[in-house]
């Protein structure tokens, strides 16, 4: 048997602690004791410290990417893509419509689908860019892009049926076709009122 070199700051029973063990710990206890011991040593500064981190930060390992981080990211995927444009849509392909994990068959209104698509956040992105405020009121923040002409009337007007006709479409995609609007303004524009 070894000769105790501790005890426990419950019970004080006698205990044997392997030197580097005992020079890491703050305390030691026994087994009855464990949880005991832990509640009445507390935690260190650099121990709460960690577990803020861990709280507010990335869930993979406790702190946030920074944002040179994060373009230096968004920047190689760019170009990784860019290099492979074959492969790109090869991808994409494999991940579209009945061969997605989440396919329905097909049970998004062409609308909605039409409004998911890269294109029309471009689009929207376009208008906004180059008018920069509200036409109507010339608020600057809170601002949608609006279909001067609508969308369903576009569709209609082209017999679009799909994803794909939508996208060879350049009436749905004509930035002169859009302007800026506040959330206000573009409610009253479609007589909705909004609840703020």
């Amino acid at each position: 048997m070894r000769t105790p070199n501790a005890e426990c700051v419950v019970c004080h029973k006698p205990l044997y602690r392997r030197p580097r063990d005992k020079a890491r710990s703050r305390y030691a206890a026994c087994v009855k004791h464990r949880a005991e011991a832990q509640v009445l040593a507390g935690i260190t500064d650099a121990q709460h410290a960690g577990l803020a981190l861990g709280r507010t930060g990335n869930h993979r390992n406790g702190r946030p990417d920074s944002d040179a981080t994060k373009a230096k990211k968004s920047a190689t995927s760019r170009e990784y893509w860019a290099a492979r444009p074959d492969e790109a849509i090869a991808r994409g392909a494999k991940t579209r419509g009945p061969l997605n994990r989440n396919w329905r068959g097909g049970v998004s209104k062409l609308n909605k689908s039409i409004r998911t698509m890269t294109e029309n956040r471009k689009w929207m992105d376009a208008v906004k860019a180059r008018d920069g405020r509200c036409l109507r009121c010339g608020a600057t923040d809170a601002l949608e892009a609006h279909h001067v002409e609508g969308m369903a009337s576009i569709i209609e007007r082209f017999g679009i049926v799909d994803r794909d006709q939508a996208r060879a479409c350049s009436a749905l995609w004509d930035i002169g076709n859009g302007e800026t609007l506040c959330v206000p303004c573009h409610y009253a524009e479609h007589g909705r009122t909004l609840c703020e």
